[in-house]
This record gives structure tokens, C-alpha cells and sequence, in this order.
């Protein structure tokens, strides 16, 4: 199984061949890391697990800005500014669509 991993990891692991990934690979090596992390704050069976997930999510996507060149200042700029326009998801309000509704 070949998998984006922790720069730290290959001190941890012995059985394991580990490479750095070409450019022209990391950006969708990443895309699939945060599925793979979203899809592990689904299955957490813990509040300390789920934090813990969560936690993986917060650094692929920090990596993720980085990698794109996008500071987090003006990242959190671009999420307070949809809020503000569209509000957050504080009141979990679950949408159903008619057949022609497309938001």
C-alpha cells in the first residue's frame, strides 16, 4: 500500500521502503490523504480518536496551503469571509433538494 505519510514516520516504521514523492505527484497525493483522514474522522470510536483525526486532517490541510502557496492568514481571510456571507454550521441544518434546486 503506498500512502502519503508523516515526515517522521520512517523513524518509526522498519519494514517499509519510503521515497520522496515528484512534484508533479504531490498534489494529488495529498488530495487523497485528506480523503484517507476525513474518511478516519468518520470511523473514530473516541472523543480522544476523533481529536486525534481531526488533528491529521488540520496538518494535510495546513500542507496542503503550503504547499500551494497560500498563507494561513489569507486562508482563514477567504473562511471568515464565506461565513459572514453564508454563515457556518453552527445550527446543523440539513438541506433536502427539490429536483431543480442545484445549491
Amino acid at each position: 500500500m503506498k500512502k502519503l505519510v508523516r515526515d517522521k514516520i520512517p523513524e518509526f516504521v522498519e519494514n517499509a521502503k519510503f521515497r520522496k514523492l515528484a512534484d508533479s505527484e504531490r498534489e494529488p497525493a495529498l488530495r487523497k490523504k485528506l480523503i484517507e483522514e476525513t474518511m478516519e474522522v468518520i470511523e473514530a470510536d473516541s472523543a480522544t480518536n476523533l481529536i486525534e483525526e481531526l488533528g491529521d486532517v488540520y496538518e494535510v490541510i495546513l500542507t496542503y496551503l503550503k504547499f500551494k502557496g497560500v498563507d494561513q492568514a489569507t486562508f482563514l481571510k477567504q473562511v471568515e469571509k464565506k461565513r459572514t456571507l453564508k454563515g457556518s454550521f453552527a445550527e446543523f441544518l440539513e438541506m433536502e433538494q427539490g429536483e431543480n434546486d442545484n445549491q
